[in-house]
């Protein structure tokens, strides 16, 4: 019984791991939509500032449309769906509750999607329609219909079964759905209550904590997308600290908040002081702690690493580098995240990310706008951020030590895995065949695709992937979620490896 148990449990985070891949497309959109904004404030272009705006303001249509392309193989029939599912979704449940117009524009539980009166479903609305729509395409794009009806068979098919689908769940939502916004509605007021300091301790605490597991991309959407009232000049309600945020900084609000929402930004900038400070110094200390023989290798490693987690806020190269051997720092990186999410939070500080809290967020959403007078607050970062780096910097190296921990340049197997790596650079499909055979080969893959630096994988028969193979070959963590699915970190190489498989399965 607890087999079956642990079975069902590991299947269920596989399921959510694949969610989170799903989300990855239109999450990718918003820092084109974040820099728009920023530089269209800093300049005064208000068409640049509308262009980013627009994007803000339609979060729900490109979370629809990115999910059903990023689950059903970049498939253009699946975005088609994805619209469809939208149309007739939200339709059917504005037709059904006798939803019109004006009660939409009083905003609350209603809203006007489309250009159509219906439930308030945000962005969780726009990824259902996606889910529903990529799951038709995967079922039925390679039917085959009698031949009277063959015109309608394979990918035409597809917007036909998706529409009838999207009417059953535009039903079933009319129903459901009214419970699901009272149970959104009493969290957001937990987690924007009297007690926010917690609130933004537990909020980083949980998202550093399911980083290895590739889960941080379903934690953190509710509190970027979903909780959270703001009301705008004009009367709209917007939900969910990021487009909150942004909404706030299109409209001037200087202080980022409100008499409906208070210190927008409290889910988004804690990281900064891991990114831009902690993690590097993690680095330098592994570095320090490497030996003398392979300081080489490790210098290589930890400052590309380094680096990339400083510019751009991508963290799972380092990370990868240490959660796997070290629970003791494994545990403390997550304190740490919740401490400084909490610190930023009770030293007022406001500032955005779009997508990861790196250099370039920085620059763009806390020097940029505080320019203009907006209170970001940002110089309160580097305050928190350098005895933060001090901090990691002697922990970790009193931690290896301590514990004799197989980090970059503590292990033999780096000088032979760097090898094989040298050999592999110069022709990156050569990477992708060494990476295939590793994985169990073609026929062992049922779904390949990738998030920033990890590839996320469904597998026939997961005893078949070599994960020493793997890490050979320069990933930096292979992790099994259930029997079949499987994720591995290649850093930036990632999508460039899924790509090739892809091309590969295809057969183009």
């Amino acid at each position: 019984m607890l087999k079956t148990m642990g079975n069902s449990l590991s299947g269920g985070v596989s399921k959510l791991s694949m969610i989170g891949r799903a989300l990855m497309l239109p999450i990718s959109v918003l820092p084109a939509a974040g820099l728009l904004l920023a530089f269209g404030d800093k300049f005064q272009l208000p068409l640049v500032k509308l262009a980013g705006g627009v994007l803000f303001d339609n979060l729900a249509l490109l979370f629809a449309v990115g999910s059903a392309i990023g689950l059903a193989g970049e498939a253009g029939v699946a975005a088609l769906a994805a619209v469809i599912a939208m149309l007739i979704m939200n339709g059917t449940m504005g037709t059904t509750l006798g939803i019109t117009p004006e009660m939409a524009s009083g905003g609350g539980k209603y809203a006007m999607v489309m250009g159509i009166p219906t439930l308030q479903t945000g962005v969780f609305g726009g990824l259902i329609a996606g889910i529903l729509a990529a799951t038709m395409y995967n079922r039925f794009h390679t039917i085959k219909l009698p031949a009277f009806l063959g015109f309608f068979a394979g990918k035409r098919f597809v917007p036909i079964v998706t529409a009838l689908a999207a009417f059953a769940m535009g039903l079933l939502l009319a129903e459901l759905w009214p419970y699901i916004q009272a149970m959104i509605s009493g969290l957001s007021s937990v987690v924007n209550g009297e007690n926010q300091a917690i609130s933004t301790f537990i909020f980083g605490a949980v998202e550093r904590a399911l980083i290895p597991l590739g889960l941080h991309h379903v934690w953190y959407p509710s509190f970027w997308f979903a909780f959270g009232d703001y009301t705008t000049s004009t009367g709209q309600i917007i939900h969910g600290d990021q487009t909150i945020w942004f909404k706030m900084y299109a409209e001037g609000v200087k202080s980022f908040s409100s008499p409906t929402y208070s210190n927008a930004g409290k889910f988004l900038q804690g990281e900064f002081p891991l990114m831009l400070f902690a993690l590097p110094a993690a680095c330098l200390a592994m570095y320090h702690e490497a030996k003398t023989s392979q300081k080489k290798i490790a210098a290589g490693m930890l400052f590309s690493a380094g680096l990339t987690c400083f510019v751009t806020g991508i963290t799972e190269p380092v990370e990868f580098m240490f959660i796997f051997v070290s629970p003791v720092l494994y545990l403390f990186n997550v304190i740490m995240a919740g401490l400084s999410y909490m610190a930023m939070y009770l030293m007022e500080v406001h500032i955005a990310k779009s997508f990861s809290a790196g250099m370039i967020d920085y620059i763009s959403f806390g020097i940029i706008p505080s320019l203009n007078g907006y209170q970001t607050n940002y110089l309160k970062v580097v305050l928190y951020g350098i005895p933060m780096a001090v901090t990691y910097y002697f922990v970790f190296r009193f931690v290896i030590r301590k514990f004799d921990l197989k980090t970059v340049g503590r292990d033999n197997k780096v000088a032979e895995t760097s090898e094989v790596k040298a050999e592999i650079t110069h022709a990156e499909e050569d990477l992708t065949a060494l990476v295939l055979v590793r994985l169990g080969g073609l026929d062992n893959l049922t779904s390949v695709g990738a998030c920033i630096t990890r590839l996320r994988l469904e597998v026939k028969d997961a005893s078949k992937v070599d994960a020493q193979g793997l890490k050979d070959l320069g990933a930096m963590g292979v992790i099994t979620l259930g029997s079949n699915g499987v994720q591995v970190v290649f850093g930036a190489k990632a999508q460039e490896i899924a790509d090739a498989i892809n091309v590969m399965r295809n057969g183009s």
